[in-house]
């Protein structure tokens, strides 16, 4: 993902209010991204030594099979 504020991919995003931006597309019915449960950060912001991933929609479950 992108972000278009700061023009970074969310890895390398600068911008203070990205995990805001984020979290308000939880259980949007137009978007889904994988997040960690632990942290509740999109999969690229996430710094946790063992995620544990999930969907932002809650009542989608994550699965990487």
């Amino acid at each position: 993902m992108y972000c278009m504020k700061c023009k970074n991919d969310l890895s390398g995003c600068v911008c203070e209010d990205i995990d805001e931006r984020l979290a308000s597309l939880n259980n949007s019915p137009h978007f889904i991204y994988r997040k960690c449960r632990k942290c509740q950060k999109h999969y690229d912001r996430c710094t946790c030594e063992n995620p544990d991933w999930t969907t932002s929609d809650d009542n989608i479950e994550f699965s990487d099979e």
